[in-house]
C-alpha cells in the first residue's frame, strides 16, 4: 500500500492469517497480547488485543474478516481526522490541553458525586410537598401564553350532515360527543383531542387554518370556531382556557416541581459534601492558601 499523506499503513493481513474457532465459539483473530500491530496512522498503532472482543461470536470466516475490516477502517478514519485536527490547531495546544484537563476534572467530579449521592438522596416527593412548593412560588408559574383544553375535527366540505355533526361536536353531552367520534372514526374524518390535558393554544391552532393573531382576545369571546376551504370544514371547540399571565394549573407543573425539589435536595447534599471535604483537607493541612496581605 502506498504511504500517502498520513503514513497510513493498514496491515492487510486479513487474507493471510489463520482464523481458528475457540471453544466458546468466538473467532480467535490473534493472540490477546499487545505484540501484534494491525494498523498504524502516523505514530499511532492499533493492536490485535484492541479489537479482540469486538468481533461477534458465531460468525464464519468471511463475515469475521468483513467485521474486522470495518473496525479497522473506522479506527483509521478517526485517527486521520484527529491527526488533521492536531495539525490544524497545533499552535493552540496549551489551550486544548487545558480544556481536556478541565473536562477530565468535571467528569471525575460528576462521577464521584453521582456515586456519593446513591443512598443519600431522598427521591420521594409527596403530593403535599408539591402543593406547598406551588403555593409558595406561584409567581414562577405565570403563563407566557394562553393554554386550553380543546377539540378539533375536520369533515368534508359541503357534507349533507354537516349541521347535525356540528351540533354533536358542540354539545356538552358526553353521549353526543361519543356519537360524533364514532361517526368520524367510521368515515375516517380527522379529529384531534386536546381535552385530556392543558396544551398551549399556539400548539392547538397549528392543526387548523387560523388567522387570528391575538390569542387572548379570541379566547375571551369564542368557544367555538369553524372555517372552510374547498375541501374541508374545520371545527374547533374550546372546553377550558387560561389566559396569558394567569397561573399554570398545578397538574401541568407537577413534573417540573418534582424535578425542582429533587434538584434542590441534590444541591444541598453536594454542598454538604464539598464542605466536609474542604474541612477534612483543612484539618489535615492538605492545602495552603498563600495570599499576601
Amino acid at each position: 500500500m502506498k504511504r500517502i499523506g498520513w503514513n497510513v499503513r493498514l496491515g492487510l493481513f486479513v487474507a493471510g492469517f489463520a482464523v481458528a474457532a475457540l471453544s466458546c465459539n468466538k473467532l480467535k483473530l490473534y493472540d490477546a497480547d499487545k505484540g501484534e500491530v494491525i494498523a498504524t496512522v502516523g505514530g499511532r498503532e492499533l493492536y490485535a488485543s484492541d479489537v479482540a472482543g469486538m468481533i461477534g461470536a458465531g460468525l464464519n470466516r468471511q463475515d469475521s474478516l468483513a467485521a474486522l475490516r470495518s473496525i479497522v477502517d473506522t479506527w483509521v478514519r478517526k485517527e486521520i481526522k484527529t491527526a488533521a485536527a492536531e495539525a490544524a490547531i497545533s499552535g493552540q495546544g496549551e489551550g486544548i490541553e487545558e480544556m481536556v484537563a478541565q473536562y477530565r476534572s468535571t467528569l471525575l467530579s460528576y462521577r464521584y458525586e453521582q456515586e456519593w449521592l446513591v443512598g443519600r438522596l431522598d427521591t420521594t416527593v409527596t403530593t403535599e410537598q408539591i402543593f406547598d412548593y406551588y403555593d409558595n412560588n406561584r409567581d414562577g408559574f405565570r403563563l407566557a401564553g394562553p393554554i386550553v383544553k380543546a377539540r378539533i375535527a375536520r369533515i368534508p366540505a359541503g357534507l349533507r350532515q354537516s349541521r347535525k355533526l356540528e351540533e354533536m361536536f358542540r354539545s356538552g353531552d358526553e353521549g353526543d360527543r361519543n356519537d360524533f367520534l364514532n361517526i368520524c372514526q367510521k368515515n375516517q374524518y380527522k379529529t384531534e383531542d386536546f381535552s385530556a390535558e392543558w396544551t398551549d393554544f399556539s400548539t392547538v391552532v397549528r392543526h387548523i387554518p387560523f388567522s387570528q393573531s391575538n390569542f387572548d382576545d379570541f379566547l375571551r369571546t369564542r368557544r367555538f370556531y369553524e372555517v372552510e376551504d374547498d375541501e374541508y370544514k374545520y371545527m374547533m371547540a374550546i372546553d377550558l382556557y387560561r389566559p396569558t399571565g394567569d397561573y399554570s394549573p398545578i397538574e401541568r407543573e407537577t413534573g417540573n416541581i418534582r424535578k425542582i425539589i429533587l434538584n434542590k435536595r441534590r444541591q444541598t447534599l453536594l454542598g454538604q459534601l464539598e464542605d466536609s471535604l474542604y474541612n477534612a483537607a483543612r484539618d489535615d493541612r492538605s492545602f495552603e492558601i498563600k495570599i499576601k496581605q
